[in-house]
């Protein structure tokens, strides 16, 4: 038994003979934590470079000019091999680590990095097509890639939510908001690469990433529908209770694989009706987010009967004091929250790491209105959000 680093160290089967399966959307999606290197191209790339075909055809000075003429009918997918990225960071050309973008161990992506680029599974696999958008003033954080595969599959990965307050902010809108802005740069995004390139397509996405696949794909037109294989939400925050019962949600049910491990906090936040895969970690509590921990045997994940009873617990209690406020108390909590955590000048979780332990009571002080049971849940909820902050530059806990 070991951990997804340890599967993609050790694996040697190509997809031709183990198809893609519940640890290859992860490690696509921590991948995607990794802010690609700037000769990846972009979405935005390759779209114009699409726009004029005659130039594209001297481009690629084919040897006969109908094949020009196919790739133009179908675009080719543009983009370095994971082995090649590996090559760049072996060299020195970008530093992984300054790259990474999540909250979990800078140091174990960039080992998953270097395993997946030596890796005959992974090292063929090409990635392109990056989006990344920041922006303060609408309140968006998102980010995706997309890869290929061997056979010409196409894997959409989203990114989870990063250090900055934008997307935790986001995050926290979910509970007032839907859809979010990032919700809708995603089903964007999967529209946009769709139109580019054909064949079959896969979505995932770990945490938020895992929540912005499934809304993509249960809301993409018919004709890019159809051609999902899979939506892959890990550890991924579910959706409203309206959302969940609704058309988009039922019609896609039965191609989403939830995977949480057994302590999960953030994949059991709102509704997640669709059955769940329990997963074993080498972390304990809110650190089993960190999807490089979930232990895998025999290129499986490695189960468990069900969620941990403070698991349940949790979604259980915050569940029903979301329930209980209206759409303004929420709304106006999350402003405040983030007014106050702001207030210091900072932008993003990992400068107020030291201050969040003072400034928390603060924080459930200011909140007019509240009953001690609404302090407790919301108390548990920043707490969160502070331990987050602890988990971006925690090792992560080594297997015995």
């Amino acid at each position: 038994m070991g951990t997804v680093i340890d599967y993609v160290t050790s694996t040697t089967e190509g997809f031709d003979s183990r198809p893609f399966g519940e640890i290859d959307a992860l490690v696509l999606s921590c991948l995607a934590y990794e802010s690609p290197d700037s000769r990846t191209p972009s979405l935005t790339d390759q779209e114009s470079r699409l726009s004029n075909p005659w130039r594209r055809i001297r481009g690629w000075q084919a040897a006969h000019p109908f094949t020009s003429l196919v790739h133009v009918v179908h675009a080719p997918f543009e983009g370095p091999t994971l082995a090649d990225v590996g090559t760049w960071a072996a060299n020195g050309a970008f530093d992984p680590v300054a790259a990474h973008t999540g909250l979990g161990d800078a140091a174990a992506s960039v080992q998953l990095l270097q395993a997946a680029a030596a890796s005959p599974r992974y090292a063929p696999i090409r990635v392109g097509a990056v989006s990344e958008i920041l922006s303060v003033e609408n309140g968006t954080q998102f980010a995706a890639e997309t890869f290929r595969l061997p056979d010409g599959t196409l894997v959409v990965a989203y990114r989870g939510t990063d250090d900055s307050f934008v997307g935790w902010r986001e995050n926290f809108a979910m509970t007032f908001q839907y859809p979010v802005p990032a919700q809708r740069e995603a089903a964007e995004y999967l529209r946009r690469v769709a139109g580019i390139w054909g064949g079959r397509i896969l979505v995932t996405g770990h945490s938020k990433g895992g929540n912005l696949a499934v809304y993509a794909a249960m809301t993409a037109p018919r004709s890019v529908r159809l051609r999902i294989g899979r939506a892959y939400s890990l550890d991924g925050p579910g959706f409203p209770q309206e959302v969940v019962n609704g058309d988009d949600y039922q019609g896609f049910m039965n191609r989403m694989d939830k995977i949480i491990p057994d302590s999960s906090i953030i994949g059991m936040i709102f509704d997640t009706p669709e059955p769940c895969t329990v997963v074993a970690s080498t972390q304990k509590g809110l650190m089993q987010h960190d999807a490089l921990s979930w232990q895998v045997h025999n290129g499986r994940f490695v189960r468990v009967p069900e969620v941990a009873p403070s698991s349940q617990y949790f979604n259980r209690t915050l569940n029903e004091w979301l329930a209980g406020l209206s759409l303004d108390q929420r709304r106006r909590t999350v402003d405040a929250l983030f007014t106050i955590l702001k207030a210091g000048g900072s932008d993003n979780l990992s400068a107020v790491r030291g201050s969040l332990p003072r400034v928390i009571p603060e924080m459930i002080s200011s909140f007019a209105g509240l009953s001690s049971d609404d302090r407790r849940n919301l108390l548990t909820a920043t707490n969160i959000l502070a331990r987050a902050a602890w988990a971006r530059n925690t090792p992560r806990r080594r297997r015995p």
